[in-house]
């Protein structure tokens, strides 16, 4: 049960009624508008039908953001954290999550850097420097963008060079556990129509957790981050630029800790299971992650006509990782696993964005092609009574996407728009898989080559919205949409038939209505929206028990009805305030288990969190005409309980955590500027599991990975 049942709603009506009260009075306070690009035109926030949450640069420093995961619990019904040894980034938006273990496994949310979309949550955790704005989106995506999803997507915008003068800014961050991170951006105008921007970051940090048994620290931070662009303004009507990321990860992963045993078959596990000091560990086997991250992107921004651009982006995504786990926890040799991954992905999206001589129609016409490599390796070490075992697999896969793409919107009336958007899909994927297994003590080996796996899928998705503006300052939406993600096969099945049959699509049908209004003479916002979706064969990624191997199946129908509620207010001057509420109710209608044919349908939903609440003040203290400014953010976030897995058995309690940041900015010196930050995350150390699995049945014990510890530092940036 929650520990605070009535917490979200409370504080969500105390906030509103509090700012409300407040805007009685005469005060000249406004905020500012926000500008998007989710419809892939600018746009202010409140005159998008997209139930979206916006953090731009100014916030992102003010929030000491240095990875977009950290900005998970700054939005209602969204939850992000680091996926243990995959240097990944698992994203939960409205129930919809992507995958941790499975490296084919197509994603539920996309994510996407300046437009290139990040095919896969393998490797996607890397750290970008100089971040412009992060817009997350819920609800399908796929008539704008050259990715279809179901549950949403998150775009990644960087600050881009520019032509105007030579500038940049130093960043040194100086924390506990001996954390030493100094960031670099320079702007370098060549010619009056050529600039370069750099990139540079070294991230280092002991770890958070220590391992007793060997001696040494787990989960620390060890990474190089570089980012190179290049623009050229080809003419008054068209930009080029290119861009290179890379970065290389040498760390210790996430450990776990063990939860529970299973006393007749693991007896000797009995001491080590948690006695809830977490941060201390005992694990036999050496974890470690080593991975390189490295893209290449070339985007043509081409005004055609007055009314008419196209855009262009075409580019090259490689990831190279391998890594080990010790996955229960303990100093005894019960279950490791070794896993390595290799992807390469080719992608093109073309966008023709418009507008007709009237104004009376908006829109957006593109095409998009995927071309992807995989190979993923996974071997698994265990310790049954018979002996030593090892077993493994090697697969490869390749996958082809094409899809046509677009969507208007039509002005019927001054206050009416009408959107209509259409899209078509088709993949073809192919996979091999060579599955070992080897018994030292028997001299025993044995490999076996699988059917190769091959399918074909196509889909016609789309979207229609209706939109009212009630006034300047208030606009309704209904929303229907379709989402779509393709079948696929599953390199990890327990059995060579689940392997062949694969996994089928899985289908979305989404009912929005959503509001967006500004009151008190703009000083107050109110968005949100409320939502049902309706499933055909949800994806799940189950855990075996039999074979303790993830497998992809498909669930039947499944339901999710929920709401989003923000709340941004300026009451005065020098204070800003904010909140968000989000609310899920999940049921799986029909979930048969495609391996043993047990009814799961009572069997929890992962990492969607019933009651989701988050608020924020930032409070400009002082301000001195020569010396700068001084002020203080706080921010709180609360989800209630929910399960890791779609598996009975790892459901975690709901927990509530606390930042606080005091910083003095635009300090003069030398000709720039100079802000200092003092910084605490979770202040109140709580704790609480982020991943985790749960083998009871068959290798006798349960594990899960926690949540960063409290932690206190200092942020210095000299801006030139």
């Amino acid at each position: 049960m929650s520990r605070y049942p009535f917490k979200t709603y409370s504080s969500l009506s105390l906030l509103t009624g509090f700012s409300l009260s407040l805007f009685s009075s005469e005060l000249y306070a406004q905020l500012e508008e926000v500008v998007v690009t989710a419809e892939r035109r600018e746009a202010s926030l409140q005159e998008t039908d997209i139930s979206m949450t916006v953090l731009g640069q100014q916030t992102l420093k003010e929030i000491g953001v240095d990875n977009y995961q950290q900005v998970g619990d700054m939005a209602p019904n969204v939850m992000m954290h680091e996926s243990p040894g995959k240097v990944g980034g698992a994203i939960s938006i409205r129930g919809f999550k992507n995958a941790e273990t499975v490296s084919t496994f197509e994603p539920k949310v996309a994510l996407y850097l300046d437009g290139v979309l990040i095919a896969k949550n393998s490797g996607s955790a890397f750290d970008v420097v100089d971040l412009e704005r992060i817009e997350i989106l819920r609800g399908p995506q796929g008539t704008l963008y050259g990715r279809n999803t179901v549950g949403g997507a998150v775009n990644l915008i960087t600050a881009k060079p520019n032509t105007e003068q030579l500038d940049g800014s130093v960043f040194v961050t100086l924390g506990e556990y001996n954390q030493q991170d100094v960031r670099g951006v320079v702007n370098v105008p060549l010619t009056d129509t050529m600039a370069v921007k750099i990139n540079l970051a070294s991230l280092n940090r002991d770890g958070y957790f220590d391992n007793n048994f060997r001696n040494t620290e787990e989960a620390d931070r060890d990474r190089l981050v570089g980012r190179l662009q290049w623009s050229w303004d080809i003419s008054e009507n068209a930009n080029l630029l290119y861009a290179y990321d890379h970065t290389e990860v040498d760390e210790k992963p996430w450990p776990v800790t063990l939860m529970d045993y299973n006393p007749a078959t693991h007896p000797q596990l009995a001491p080590y299971v948690s006695d809830g000091d977490n941060r201390s560990r005992n694990l036999d086997f050496a974890t470690y992650q080593q991975a390189e991250v490295k893209g290449h992107s070339l985007t043509l921004n081409w005004d055609l006509l007055a009314n008419a651009s196209l855009v262009s982006i075409t580019a090259l995504r490689e990831m190279s990782l391998q890594g080990g786990t010790d996955s229960d926890g303990t100093p005894e040799f019960v279950f490791a696993t070794y896993s390595e991954d290799n992807t390469e992905t080719f992608t093109q999206e073309l966008r023709l964005v418009g507008n007709t001589a009237s104004g009376k129609l908006e829109y957006v016409a593109g095409a998009f092609y995927m071309d992807e490599d995989i190979y993923d390796v996974k071997n698994v070490n265990v310790l049954p009574t018979a002996g030593y075992l090892e077993s493994g697999l090697n697969a490869d896969a390749n996958n082809k996407v094409w899809a046509l793409f677009g969507e208007a919107t039509l002005a019927l009336t001054e206050q009416v728009d009408l959107t209509f958007g259409l899209r078509y899909t088709e993949e073809d994927r192919t996979m091999s898989r060579q599955d070992f297994l080897w018994i030292p003590v028997l001299g025993a080996e044995t490999i076996t080559d699988l059917p190769e796996a091959n399918g074909n899928f196509d889909d016609v998705s789309g979207v229609l919205s209706l939109s009212y503006q009630w006034t300047d300052d208030t606009m309704t939406y209904l929303k229907a949409s379709k989402g779509y993600v393709s079948g696929g096969f599953n390199p990890r099945s327990p059995s060579p038939e689940t392997f062949t049959e694969g996994y089928k699509e899985e289908i979305v049908y989404t009912y929005e209505f959503g509001w967006k209004t500004t009151l008190a003479d703009n000083r107050l916002q109110l968005n949100g929206a409320v939502f049902y979706n309706d499933y055909q064969d949800l994806q799940v990624n189950l855990l075996d028990e039999a074979t303790a191997r993830n497998n992809i199946g498909n669930a039947g129908k499944a339901e999710i009805q929920g709401l989003e509620i923000e709340v941004v207010a300026k009451p005065i001057d020098t204070l800003d305030i904010g909140a968000g509420y989000g609310y899920l109710d999940t049921q799986y209608k029909t979930y048969i288990d495609p391996v043993s044919g047990a009814d799961l349908s009572r069997n929890s939903w992962a990492h969607a969190p019933k009651n989701s609440f988050n608020a924020w003040m930032r409070w400009q203290m002082v301000q001195w005409s020569e010396w700068g400014d001084l002020s203080l953010r706080m921010d709180y976030s609360y989800r209630s309980d929910f399960a890791l897995l779609t598996q009975n058995g790892t459901d975690v309690d709901g927990y509530d955590s606390w930042n606080a940041r005091v910083t003095w900015a635009n300090i003069p010196l030398a000709g720039g500027n100079l802000r200092a930050s003092l910084w605490g995350k979770n202040l109140t150390n709580e704790l609480w599991y982020t991943s985790g699995y749960n083998l009871v049945s068959v290798l006798g014990f349960k594990a899960q990975a926690t949540n960063p510890p409290q932690t206190f530092g200092l942020d210095m940036e000299y801006m030139f």
